[in-house]
C-alpha cells in the first residue's frame, strides 16, 4: 500500500508538470449545524478560508482540490430555553473537487470533502468557553460538497456549495462513555468569494 501511494504521489507530480495549473485563496461564511447529535440543533454561523489548486484536465473540466479551515457546529437552548449555547467544531478540511465548466462564467462542481476535527468548544452565553475537545474522539470527518461557482470578472469568482457530511460525529462523556448510540453528521452551506493567481 506505501509503495502504491508513493507511485501516486510521484505519478501525480509527473502529471501536474506537465499541465495547465493555477492557484487561489478562498473566503466566506458558513451556515453549520448538526443531524442527530442532539435533538434540536440551530444554525451557527461560523467563517472558512484557505487555498485552492485548479488542475484543467480538458477543455471543459478541471480539478480543483483544496485545503480549507472550517469553523462550523451548531446553536442549542439550555434546558429552561433561556441561554444560547453554541457548538464550536473547528475543521481542517480537503475538498478534491471535479469542476465542469457549463459556460464562460459558471462552473458546476460535485466530489468528497475530508476533514480533520482540530478542536471543539461550548460556549455558553455570558460565561467562558469550555474545551470539549476530549469528548468528540472521532476526530475525521467525511461528506460530499456540491455547488455552482460564477465568475464575476477575470479572477474573481463568488461560490456557494452544499456539504452533506456522513455520519462520522459523535461525542462522549468524561468517563470516555458515547453519550448517544447515533452518529452524528455535519451540514453545511457555505458562501463566499475566490481569487485566481495566473502565471
Amino acid at each position: 500500500m506505501k509503495k502504491l501511494l508513493i507511485c501516486f504521489a510521484f505519478s501525480l507530480i509527473g502529471y501536474l508538470g506537465y499541465s495547465q495549473v493555477s492557484f487561489g485563496i478562498k473566503s466566506g461564511i458558513n451556515i453549520a449545524t448538526t443531524k442527530d447529535l442532539i435533538a434540536y440543533p440551530k444554525n451557527r454561523i461560523g467563517w472558512y478560508a484557505g487555498g485552492i489548486v485548479k488542475i484543467h484536465l480538458k477543455k471543459k473540466i478541471f480539478l480543483q482540490p483544496e485545503i480549507i479551515f472550517s469553523t462550523q457546529g451548531d446553536r442549542s437552548t439550555n434546558q429552561v430555553g433561556l441561554s444560547n449555547i453554541a457548538l464550536r467544531l473547528n475543521y481542517i478540511k480537503v475538498p478534491v473537487l471535479l469542476c465542469y465548466k457549463i459556460d464562460n462564467r459558471t462552473f458546476l462542481f460535485i466530489g468528497p470533502e475530508l476533514g480533520y476535527l482540530a478542536s471543539a468548544h461550548l460556549a455558553h452565553l455570558g460565561n467562558e468557553i469550555i474545551n470539549v475537545s476530549k469528548n468528540y474522539s472521532s476526530k475525521f470527518d467525511a461528506g460530499l460538497d456540491i455547488g455552482l461557482n460564477y465568475k464575476l470578472i477575470k479572477d474573481l469568482i463568488i461560490e456557494s456549495r452544499y456539504n452533506y457530511g456522513f455520519k462520522t460525529l459523535y461525542s462522549v462523556d468524561d468517563t470516555g462513555n458515547r453519550n448517544s448510540q447515533i452518529n452524528g453528521a455535519n451540514r453545511v452551506f457555505q458562501i463566499g468569494f475566490s481569487y485566481i493567481f495566473h502565471k
